[in-house]
C-alpha cells in the first residue's frame, strides 16, 4: 500500500512516497523514499495570513482613505441640514482659499492681526500708489474679516442656541485675536491691547 504525503513549508512543497509494508523481517514498518522538492516563490495560505502578504503598488495607483465623522443627519428627508455647520465650513474655505495671500501681504508688512481678531490693511506709499494691488488687498481683507465673523458668530450660536449679541462676538473676537498672536510668525504686525502695531 502506498500514501502519498504532501507537506508545505514556506514556499517547499515535499511530496513523499510512504510505502507500508508488513513487517516481518525490518526493524521499521515502513519505508519512506527520497521526498520530491518543490521550491517555489510563493508564501502557503498561513504564511499569508499570519505575516501577510506585500507587494509594490503599482505606479499610478491611487490611495483611498475613509474617516469616521461624528457629523450626522437630522431629519432624514433629502435636503436635510447637517448637524456640522454648513455656514462654518463655507466660511473656513473662504479663509483656506485666500490663506496664502494672505500670508504674503502680511510678509509684505500690508496686513495685520488687529485686536478684534480681524485682519487690517496697514497703509503702505507703494500700495497706496498702485489702485488694483490696493483693491485687490482690500478684497482679501473684506473676504477674510467677512469669513471670520462667520465663523465667531456660528460658533456662539452652536454653542449657546441663539444669535449672540455683539458684545459675545467682540469678546470671541478677542480671543481669537490671542490665539493669532500666539500663532503668528516673526515680523508680523500685531495690535497690542492699547491699539499701537508692533512687531512680533
Amino acid at each position: 500500500m502506498y500514501v502519498l504525503c504532501r507537506i508545505f513549508l514556506s514556499g517547499i512543497i515535499i511530496s513523499a512516497a510512504v510505502v507500508i509494508t508488513r513487517c516481518s523481517s525490518m526493524p521499521s514498518c515502513c519505508v519512506i523514499s527520497s521526498p520530491k522538492i518543490t521550491l517555489t516563490g510563493d508564501k502557503t495560505a498561513i504564511e499569508r495570513q499570519i505575516v501577510g502578504d506585500y507587494r509594490e503598488l503599482e505606479k499610478d495607483s491611487w490611495v483611498i482613505s475613509s474617516v469616521k465623522t461624528t457629523v450626522q443627519r437630522s431629519g432624514g428627508g433629502a435636503g436635510t441640514a447637517v448637524a456640522g455647520d454648513r455656514e462654518i465650513f463655507a466660511a473656513m474655505k473662504i479663509r483656506e482659499f485666500h490663506r496664502d495671500k494672505v500670508r504674503k501681504y502680511k510678509d509684505r508688512g500690508l496686513l495685520g492681526e488687529a485686536n478684534s481678531g480681524y485682519v487690517l490693511y496697514i497703509k503702505s506709499d507703494q500700495v497706496e500708489k498702485d489702485k488694483k494691488e490696493k483693491d485687490l488687498v482690500l478684497m482679501i481683507v473684506e473676504n477674510e474679516n467677512s469669513a471670520r465673523k462667520q465663523i465667531f458668530t456660528r460658533t456662539l450660536f452652536k454653542s449657546k442656541n441663539k444669535q449672540p449679541s455683539d458684545d459675545e462676538i467682540l469678546s470671541f473676537g478677542k480671543v481669537f485675536a490671542q490665539e493669532q498672536r500666539a500663532l503668528s510668525q516673526k515680523n508680523d504686525m500685531m495690535q497690542d491691547e492699547t491699539g499701537r502695531w508692533v512687531k512680533k
